[in-house]
């Protein structure tokens, strides 16, 4: 069968439901196997293309035209030096911003309280440490004694982004295949989430006299996820809400109930067991 087809008789299908346990569960693995496979592909190659647009030449350099041409930044023996006048302050860029300055450099003065609020800057950067503020007035002390020699300057940025585009491909690579891992972990682990749905649909056909094995209930499972894995996908493209919480579980059942009112009490193939023992009774 067509795998769209399957797709779409998985989504709503009664008669395909119905011969679903007539079929070995080795089949329904598989075509849960396909599916999470495709929409991983198509999840890792459109967000893979969108973040390895961040890595080309035109929007690194963007990036680097925010530091400041006159700025270079030294740490040796863990102190922090700049070649500019201090405090060095590089004002907010953004509407509206939180803090009306974004960086502040100033290695000749000790941390106060006092000064660090008084710079309004949600980073500063003292002589041999760095101090972030967090939310309700908190702040976060980082020390930099520890950190390794580097220096920092505008002519060192456009040598890393020249290094980083000159290997764009290999980068646009890795993401997809890492994109592509995450997606096919995070896909195959609903495996486990179904045990649970199949015991809630195992219930559900209990309940309306339909004959089954929880093992029949979990291979519909594999199927009637399929519009809450369609969801979850279209969910991540278009960055929304994502189904996979209790909606998720709900869209899946739901699936599975109303595909079910042509299931048959017993299987397709019991019908011709029947007959062939009816055979044997009379001769």
């Amino acid at each position: 069968m067509n795998f769209l087809t399957k797709i779409k008789n998985s989504i709503y299908n009664p008669e395909f439901y119905s011969h679903l346990r007539g079929a070995g569960i080795s089949s329904s693995f598989k075509y849960f196997i396909n599916l999470c496979v495709v929409l991983s592909i198509i999840l890792a190659f459109s967000l893979g293309i969108e973040f390895s647009s961040i890595f080309t030449k035109e929007r690194l350099e963007k990036v680097i035209d925010f530091y400041p041409a006159e700025l270079a930044i030294q740490i040796k023996g863990g102190v922090v030096s700049t070649n500019v006048s201090e405090p060095y302050i590089v004002k907010a860029i953004t509407k509206n911003p939180s803090s009306k300055n974004l960086l502040v450099i100033d290695t000749k003065s000790d941390f106060s309280i006092d000064t660090f609020k008084s710079f309004d800057t949600p980073l500063l950067i003292g002589k041999n440490f760095a101090v972030t503020s967090k939310r309700e007035g908190q702040f976060e002390f980082t020390d930099l004694s520890k950190i390794p020699d580097f220096s920092l300057d505008r002519a060192k940025l456009l040598h890393w982004s020249d290094k980083i585009v000159s290997h764009h491909w290999l980068i646009s690579l890795g993401i997809f295949f890492s994109l592509l891992v995450s997606f096919l972990i995070f896909f195959f682990a609903n495996l486990l989430w179904l045990l649970i749905v199949a015991l809630i649909i195992f219930g559900l056909a209990r309940l309306k006299k339909v004959a089954m094995t929880y093992k029949e209930a979990y291979q519909i499972s594999l199927h009637a996820v399929t519009l809450t894995l369609l969801l979850t996908m279209l969910s991540i493209l278009f960055v929304l809400p994502s189904p996979f919480t209790f909606s998720g579980s709900l869209v899946t059942i739901i699936i599975a109930f109303i595909n079910l009112k042509n299931l048959r009490t017993s299987h397709p193939m019991d019908s011709a067991k029947k007959v062939e023992e009816e055979k044997k009774s009379n001769s």
